[in-house]
């Protein structure tokens, strides 16, 4: 079996689809499946990790890395008539892995789609204004490409698998649920004062977008501080749509000074924020997964999240979960967490024991049933 991933989000995307496609490819390499995997990277963007950080080195799988333009290759791929396919060369599987795929001819088609967000905000009328219209539009017919030319879908979560029957019309009998993993996290790296306050601190960890309901937290904590609260808010994550409304609240809040935003931090400096942060406050409005949460779970963290989309499904009673615009019972919770030391023990211990139940070698063997199932 010669398999092929588009791994051009592994190199460029620090988040989400980045993070899942380096973590399937290592759940493979430890699986022993390097020599069948071929790695189509072509992009002019830099990569944002070096292959000993992909853990590529030595691993005997065929990495391309064409330096051109994705328009400008897909194009070129057009004139001469040929699939990606084509131009890597004994390909049995072509996995397109993010909602601008490239085109194939001939070799067996699988996609994942990691959620349907963007669905309302390209309607001409409404949506909840999580996206841009436009790139909304060009994402939904990303996603409507994949339903129509891949013979296997995967999702995330069965929330996931849903939508895509719902809102873009796929078959469900072609619909598969592979779960993402939590369990790759390196050891934390030193705790440093300008990583993280000497002192308590709450901790959200996601780009600062108006689906990720940062106001309200902010709101929340600005209500802890009132109350005497020693504590501080570590917020993590760069800019994304909509983040002018977080940026000016957080400017007008009494309680800023003790507010601490990374813009970008590595895996390991991840690791060091979950492991002294008292709770991870994840408010979100909509999620295709919650890694987050779940990495928070592993390492130890208890967690007060939101009660919709995916996020049921992914936490189950391993964490606390409120309506997203339930501000009274998020703030009320995070003063139990603070107050009670064994109800914050047993969510803990739940939450320990539901991480451990998605593991990324999963993953991978998951997805290589799939491969295997198409052929």
């Amino acid at each position: 079996m010669s398999l092929s991933i588009d791994y051009r989000p592994a190199l460029v995307n620090q988040e989400g689809i980045g993070r899942y496609v380096r973590e399937l490819v290592r759940g493979m390499l430890f699986s022993g499946l390097g020599s069948e995997l071929t790695l189509f990277a072509g992009t002019l963007r830099p990569s944002r990790y070096s292959k000993a950080a992909l853990g590529l080195s030595g691993s005997g799988v065929r990495y391309l890395r064409p330096r051109y333009p994705t328009r400008y290759f897909r194009n070129r791929l057009k004139k001469r008539g040929m699939g990606v396919d084509d131009w890597i060369g004994n390909t049995s599987v072509y996995h397109q892995t993010q909602w601008s795929p490239l085109p194939v001819r001939e070799a067996r088609e699988v996609g994942t789609v990691f959620d349907c967000i963007y669905a309302l905000d390209a309607m001409d009328s409404g949506g909840p204004d999580f996206l841009p219209r436009e790139a909304a539009k060009r994402m939904l017919a990303g996603a409507m490409a994949l339903v129509e030319r891949c013979e296997i879908l995967m999702v995330p979560c069965q929330y996931v698998a849903d939508e895509v029957v719902h809102k873009l019309g796929a078959d469900p009998a072609k619909v598969r649920v592979t779960h993402l993993g939590c369990d790759h996290l390196p050891p934390g790296a030193p705790r440093t004062g300008h990583l993280a306050p000497d002192a308590p601190y709450l901790l959200t960890i996601t780009r600062i977008d108006r689906r990720k309901n940062h106001v309200l937290a902010l709101r929340v904590f600005e209500r802890l501080v009132a109350e005497g609260y020693p504590h501080h808010w570590v917020v993590v994550g760069p800019l994304g749509y909509g983040h002018e409304d977080f940026v000016q609240a957080l400017k007008r809040s009494p309680a800023r000074n003790k507010v601490r935003w990374l813009r970008v931090v590595d895996d390991g400096e991840l690791s060091t924020l979950l492991n002294g942060s008292e709770m991870l406050l994840w408010p979100s409005r909509s999620e295709g997964f919650g890694l987050p949460p779940l990495e928070a779970m592993a390492i130890g963290t208890p967690v007060i999240a939101s009660d919709c989309t995916s996020l049921p499904e992914i936490c189950g009673d391993a964490a606390i979960l409120h309506d997203p615009d339930d501000e009274n019972a998020f703030f009320e919770s995070c003063c139990r967490l603070i107050e009670d030391p064994k109800a914050c023990q047993s969510l803990v211990e739940k939450g320990l024991k539901r991480a451990s139940l998605f593991t990324w070698q999963r993953t991978a063997q998951e997805t290589m049933a799939i491969y295997k199932e198409l052929l």
